[in-house]
């Protein structure tokens, strides 16, 4: 369950990630939108505004944000991992800006319940993450959004010529991926009762390296639900067996960083 509850916020967010990178595309500014989300929601909170509402801004600016990268990849046909990775260092600057790069405290105390809190012994944010991981499951497996998902990251100008609205499905995703980054920040909010101005810096290499190791393509058309949550949990479980044999956290990076190039490799000369 200790393991389980670690991952689940990088569940939650490879959810969105692997969806993006099944289509062929890329989503680097989850980092970002988990970080600017919780400090614009620990912002509003301390200035008097509902937990709900506070929680229902910070999913809007998510799916905002991802709206934002959808748009301008399709629209000007540019570099989804160049434009994501600039929404990134903006959204990580104006967290900054919203409070001049130093924490909120002062939090409600029922906020720290998504985080911190249980619902029949098991972690609230766990139960949140299963209820995420279903419903994306659904929507790879069982909906036209899924398989058009796996179709366009097969092979782009067919699905076009096949009729598949692909600029529009291909917002979906960000869309979604936002979403669920903004959420992730929420609950990372909770979770520590304070906001953040470095929150999640490393959610962009581990969300995709979970992702990659469940079996999701770089170049998209392949990848399932089950092997990005199998994903996530193989990595928690790396991290803390590194945590355990005392290795430092800057050389967990660079681990992380080795599995995620190894993986690619080994996969590329298996294909």
């Amino acid at each position: 369950m200790n393991i389980v509850r670690q991952a689940s916020v990088n569940i939650i967010v490879v959810m969105g990630v692997s969806i993006i990178m099944i289509a062929g595309e890329l989503d680097l500014s989850v980092a970002g939108v988990a970080c600017l989300t919780g400090m614009v929601v620990s912002k509003i909170m301390v200035s008097g505004i509902s937990i709900p509402l506070a929680a229902l801004i910070g999913l809007i600016l998510g799916a905002a944000i991802g709206l934002l990268n959808g748009f301008l990849t399709t629209k000007f046909n540019l570099s989804s991992m160049i434009i994501t990775l600039a929404v990134n260092s903006a959204c990580t600057g104006f967290a900054s800006l919203v409070t001049g790069g130093t924490a909120v405290y002062g939090l409600p105390k029922d906020f720290e319940f998504l985080g911190r809190g249980t619902i029949l012994k098991i972690p609230t944010q766990v139960i949140v993450m299963l209820v995420i991981v279903i419903i994306a499951w659904i929507l790879l497996s069982k909906t036209l959004a899924g398989r058009y998902a796996l179709a366009i990251g097969g092979d782009n100008q067919v699905s076009r010529l096949a009729g598949i609205s692909v600029n529009k499905y291909k917002v979906l995703y960000f869309v979604i991926s936002g979403f669920l980054a903004a959420l992730a920040g929420i609950i990372l909010t909770s979770r520590l009762s304070t906001g953040q101005p470095n929150l999640a810096i490393n959610m962009n290499m581990d969300s995709i390296t979970a992702a990659v190791l469940g079996g999701t393509a770089m170049e998209g058309g392949t990848g399932s639900i089950v092997g990005s949550v199998l994903g996530a949990l193989l990595l928690t479980i790396i991290t803390n067996g590194l945590t355990i044999n005392g290795v430092d956290s800057y050389w967990q990076m660079v681990i992380s960083a080795a599995v995620l190039v190894i993986t690619i490799v080994t996969r590329r000369k298996k294909d």
